[in-house]
C-alpha cells in the first residue's frame, strides 16, 4: 500500500459542527451471549469455546467465522452514515469517533471491542492488556467508514497489520482458547484463525485503497484532562470485575456528555449493561433511559427520535431535540436483532429527507 497521509481531527472542530446524528447505534461486542450464559453467537471467533460449543477432541470450539458486522453496512444503500470500530484500550480514538458519530447527520453505528473476563476466562486485571493486544495483533483493527450521499469513504487508525507473535500471545491470554495450546498445540486451528483475520484485513486494505478518503489515516486530537466528567452514569457498576463493558460505557458516556450534556435518551437492549445498570428497580442512569428487548431496541430508539422531530415540527415541543443512543450486545446486533438494527440504521441515514415532519435536528 502506498504511503497514506494522516487526517488530524480536532475534537474542538467536531464539537463546533452543526450536524446532528438521528440515532447512534452502539454495539459492545463481547463475542458471545454473555448475559444469558456465554452461548455462541455470530460474533464468536473460530475455535473459541463457549457453553453451547465447548471445545473437545473432535470439535475444537466454534466451527465457522466471526461475522463482519460493520463493513456491510456501508453498502446497504444508506444516505448518510458514520461507521466505526473502537477499542477502550485506545480512549482518544474511542471518544473521538463517538463525538464525530453524534455530530454527523443521518445514522451512526459504532462497534466496540468489549472483553468479558468471565466468558473469555482471563484475570480481571488483564482487561486493558488483552484489549490492547487485540488491536496490536491485527485482530481488531480500528477503522472508519463515512457514507455521504450513498458513497462510502474508508479510513483507519491502526491494526491493519497482523503480527503473528502478538496474535498467538493474544490467544494464549484467554481460557476460551487454551485447548489450542494444551495438551498439544493445534497449529492448524491457530493458523486458520490468523488466516481468516488476514483475509478480513486484506479486504479492508483493498477498500481503503479503492474507496479511501483523501487522507485515509485518522488521528483524533483530544486532551482528556479538558473533558467534562461524564454525568450520565452513577459511579461504579454491577458488572464483573474487569469487565470491558464498564470501560466502554464510561468512555461512551464521557464522549456523549461533551456533545449532549444531559439532553440525551439511551435505549438499552437486554444485555449485561442493561441488567447491571438497572438492578433492584434502581437505575444507575442520571438521564432518560429505556430498556427494551434484543430485537426491538433499535426501532424503539428510532421511534423516539422520529417522535421528537414530528412534535417539534408541529409546534408540540419547544425544547431541543435530544440525542439518542441505542446500546446492545451481540444478541441485539448480530443475531436476534440484526434485521431490526439494519433497517433502523438505513432509515435513520435518510430521515431528514423522508418527509416534511422529520427535518428538525
Amino acid at each position: 500500500m502506498k504511503k497514506i497521509e494522516r487526517n488530524i481531527i480536532k475534537i474542538e472542530d467536531l464539537l463546533a459542527k452543526k450536524e446532528k446524528c438521528n440515532v447512534l447505534f452502539f454495539n459492545y461486542d463481547n463475542e458471545a451471549f454473555m448475559n444469558t450464559g456465554i452461548q455462541e453467537s455470530g460474533a464468536t471467533p473460530p475455535f473459541a469455546s463457549t457453553t453451547t460449543g465447548p471445545a473437545g477432541e473432535k470439535i475444537p470450539g466454534k466451527i465457522g467465522v466471526k461475522q463482519d458486522l460493520v463493513i456491510p453496512m456501508a453498502f446497504f444503500g444508506g444516505n448518510s452514515i458514520f461507521l466505526a470500530t473502537v477499542n477502550p484500550a485506545y480512549p482518544n480514538d474511542f471518544m473521538g469517533k463517538t463525538i464525530e458519530a453524534l455530530k454527523t447527520d443521518g445514522g451512526s453505528f459504532i462497534q466496540a471491542y468489549s472483553d468479558c473476563m468471565r466468558g473469555w476466562r482471563h484475570a480481571a486485571g488483564d482487561a486493558v492488556k488483552v484489549a490492547k493486544m487485540a488491536t496490536d495483533s491485527g485482530y481488531w483493527p480500528l477503522y472508519t467508514i463515512r457514507v455521504k450521499n450513498g458513497l462510502p469513504k474508508f479510513s483507519y487508525y491502526r491494526g491493519l497489520d497482523v503480527d503473528r507473535e502478538i496474535f498467538i500471545e493474544y490467544l494464549k491470554s484467554m481460557g476460551k482458547f487454551k485447548h489450542l495450546f494444551r495438551p498439544t498445540m493445534r497449529e492448524k486451528e491457530i493458523d486458520q484463525i490468523i488466516y481468516f483475520t488476514e483475509l478480513r484485513n486484506k479486504r479492508l486494505r483493498n477498500l481503503i485503497e479503492v474507496m479511501g478518503a483523501e487522507k485515509p489515516s485518522d488521528l483524533y486530537k483530544l486532551n482528556q484532562k479538558k473533558l467534562e466528567p461524564q454525568t450520565h452514569l452513577q459511579p461504579g457498576h454491577g458488572l464483573c470485575p474487569g469487565c470491558g463493558a464498564g470501560m466502554v460505557l464510561n468512555q461512551l458516556a464521557t464522549a456523549a456528555t461533551q456533545v449532549a450534556g444531559k439532553n440525551i435518551v439511551y435505549v438499552n437492549n437486554t444485555s449485561c449493561s442493561e441488567v447491571s445498570t438497572s438492578k433492584d428497580n434502581v437505575s444507575s442512569w442520571n438521564v432518560p433511559w429505556v430498556h427494551h428487548l434484543f430485537e426491538s431496541g433499535a426501532t424503539v430508539a428510532e421511534a423516539i427520535s422520529v417522535a421528537y422531530k414530528i412534535r417539534k415540527t408541529k409546534g408540540l415541543f419547544d425544547g431541543d431535540i435530544p440525542y439518542v443512543i441505542n446500546i446492545g450486545g451481540d444478541g441485539s446486533y448480530y443475531d436476534i436483532g440484526f434485521q431490526f438494527f439494519k433497517a433502523a440504521l438505513i432509515r435513520t441515514s435518510s430521515i431528514l429527507e423522508m418527509n416534511e415532519y422529520l427535518n428538525q435536528k
